[in-house]
């Protein structure tokens, strides 16, 4: 069930970041009922939202909050512009403890979604400048080649795919008939994928990864774009940042961000490498990823959920568009 807050539980909590609520309205996010809360005060309008834990990680939510505090600290000392300003606390803190849930106060930022080719230019740009923020990483931890750690995950939920997806057809008809349809042609895009990264080249340059330790979002979607009334940029909902695989983060967010546009793809691609060059090498594994159904690995985990059920109703019409820009990477490539 999703939480809901009072407004003297929302007024205890703001006036902590040195803020008086005039009005305030929760707002559900994609996947989430009541994902933050919005707060108009005489200083402006702000988001106050509930720490989003990541399941995926062993720590503790406060663990996480904390660790994601020092980033953000990180990435205001180094001046990255293409994020809502997070606001401190009276105690200098990014965060309060309210009810052992952790809370963050950051600037409501209201404009549009990506809509044009230049919008996709200037999110390439901004993920690029994020990925390139790696001076002093080394004071919040270094880990051994993220994006092989990252190769491991997927791997292990390709196999749980290849497993489950075979139980699911036999007791429900809809995924049978996915399965027949589609079933086949993943196992297919997934043996090419796991063959190319298994490249020489792609091998030796993993193995020295952790050299140049990256902060990654983790999460670049279309909800979590703005293009601002003012036409910056920004990049929100910052729960997940990490020090993590550039590689995977890119190939992500042109999955989730592109609608499987060719014309977004390659304006991605090339704000991108204005900011951060990509060798063949490193093309090579962002093509690699993104030909993952990863889509299709996590809806069989949850048959019964309608928003994993969507995800497979929609498969057919996004199956020959995933073929297209991956025949468009694969140009790029060789470019």
């Amino acid at each position: 069930m999703a939480k809901s807050y009072t407004k003297a539980q929302i007024r205890n909590i703001t006036r902590r970041f040195g803020l008086i609520p005039l009005k305030s309205s929760l707002v559900s996010s994609l996947y989430r009922k009541n994902a933050v809360i919005q707060v108009k005060t005489k200083k402006g309008t702000y988001a106050l939202k509930p720490f989003s834990r990541t399941k995926m990680v062993r720590s503790n939510t406060l663990q996480q909050m904390k660790q994601a505090a020092s980033m953000i600290n990180l990435l205001k000392k180094r001046k990255y512009r293409y994020m809502p300003t997070w606001l401190p606390t009276h105690s200098g803190k990014l965060w309060t403890l309210h009810q052992g849930t952790p809370f963050y106060v950051s600037q409501w930022i209201k404009g549009r979604g990506l809509e044009t080719a230049e919008d996709f230019e200037k999110l390439g740009w901004a993920l690029a400048t994020l990925h390139t923020k790696s001076i002093g990483l080394h004071r919040i931890g270094r880990v051994k080649s993220p994006t092989l750690q990252q190769l491991r995950v997927w791997k292990n939920q390709d196999r749980l795919f290849q497993r489950k997806i075979k139980q699911i057809s036999r007791h429900d008809t809809k995924y049978r008939n996915w399965y027949n349809a589609f079933g086949k042609d993943c196992k297919r895009l997934s043996r090419r994928a796991w063959k190319d990264l298994q490249d020489t080249s792609i091998i030796k340059l993993l193995q020295k990864e952790n050299r140049s330790p990256s902060l990654i979002h983790s999460d670049i979607t279309i909800p979590n774009v703005i293009i601002s009334d003012g036409g910056q940029l920004k990049i929100i909902d910052w729960d997940r940042v990490k020090v993590g695989s550039v590689y995977a983060d890119l190939a992500k967010a042109l999955m989730n961000t592109t609608q499987f546009n060719p014309e977004f793809v390659k304006s991605f691609l090339k704000g991108y490498q204005k900011r951060k060059p990509l060798s063949r090498t490193e093309r090579k594994i962002v093509t690699a990823l993104y030909k993952l159904p990863r889509e299709a690995w996590h809806a069989s985990l949850h048959p019964n959920r309608s928003r994993d059920r969507e995800i497979l109703d929609h498969w057919h019409q996004s199956w020959p568009l995933r073929l297209q820009i991956i025949h468009v990477l694969q140009e790029w490539v060789q470019a």
